[in-house]
Order: structure tokens, then sequence, then C-alpha cells
């Protein structure tokens, strides 16, 4: 699978830096991204419907809540690299998390649904990055006001996925027996 560097911190907004920290820089990111599908599926998998439903929390998402904001963060990032990869300077805006999740209604989606989802659109992620070239990975546009690389784009999409894995697993699932 391609190896696609490390971005630079000014080929991102500085928030985002927690996400890219996250990420090692072997194996490669989309080889990352493949795994880490995999990881999910048989985490969710493992879990029974009380679990998917309940937020750790009072006003706190849902594990099938989260789930979906994976999908919908992935959809954005990667629909930013493409914009950017084909050279198009139109600044992109800002999207809001909770109401994207708010509308997604997810708890009402079955889990096998939402995991061929998931699925389908790490599929399609790694398959974008996968077929740019060199020269196309460097590019860059404006997302919500900040530069942002086409390779940013992945290593986040990977480190947004690890932030939320860490927080299942210590908010969500600690004490459960499926950890």
């Amino acid at each position: 699978m391609k190896k696609i560097s490390k971005p630079r911190d000014t080929e991102y907004a500085l928030y985002y830096e927690n996400y890219v920290k996250l990420v090692p820089a072997e194996p490669s990111v989309l080889d990352q991204l493949k795994a880490s599908a995999k990881e999910v599926t048989a985490l969710y998998k493992s879990l029974d419907t009380a679990s998917l439903l309940t937020p750790y929390e009072p006003g706190k998402w849902s594990l099938r809540d989260l789930l979906m904001h994976l999908i919908d963060v992935e959809r954005v990032f990667v629909y930013r690299a493409m914009r950017f990869a084909r050279l198009d300077r139109t600044p992109l805006p800002f999207f809001d998390e909770n109401e994207f999740a708010k509308q997604a209604q997810a708890d009402k989606i079955p889990l096998s649904k939402l995991l061929k989802e998931y699925n389908a659109n790490r599929n399609l992620t790694i398959a974008f990055f996968n077929n740019l070239t060199a020269k196309q990975v460097e590019r860059a546009g404006i997302a919500s006001q900040y530069t942002m690389s086409v390779r940013a784009c992945a290593w986040i999409i990977a480190g947004h996925e690890l932030h939320h894995r860490h927080i299942i697993a210590t908010r969500y699932l600690s004490g459960h027996k499926n950890q």
C-alpha cells in the first residue's frame, strides 16, 4: 500500500496536532486504516445493544452515534482531500459534528447497516488515497479557514479514529468484559 509521509505542522490547523501525533510512522497510514477498520468492526460486533445505545454520561453520544461520527468525519476529510488534490481553490467551511450526529439518528440504524457503511466508506477512503500521485498528496487547500494538505487529511482521519478508540476504551468500556 502507498506510503503517505507524515504532514508538517504547517499543513493543518493546530487543533489537529493531537490527532496527527497519535499515528505512528509505521506501518503506513493506509495500512493502519485498513487494520483499524477490522478492529473497530470486531469491537462493535462484540458489544450488546445496551452498550451500543448507552452514552457514558448524560448528554454524550452513544457508541452508535460515535460510529456514525467516525464515518461522517472520514467522509468530510476525504472530500476535502479530493477537492485539494484536484486543485479546487474554493475555501471549504467548518462542519458542525454535533449537528451531524443529531441529524444522522444513528441509534435508529441497525448495527449491521452501520458497520457495512463504515467498512464501505473505509474501503473508498483507502482506494482514494492509494490512487493519488506523489504530487497530488502534497497539494493543499483551505478548510475551516486554515491550510490543510491532502496527506494531512489521511493522517487526521487515522488519528481521529485512534482518539475515539481511546475514549471508547476509557469512558464507554472501562470495566466492560469485552474491552
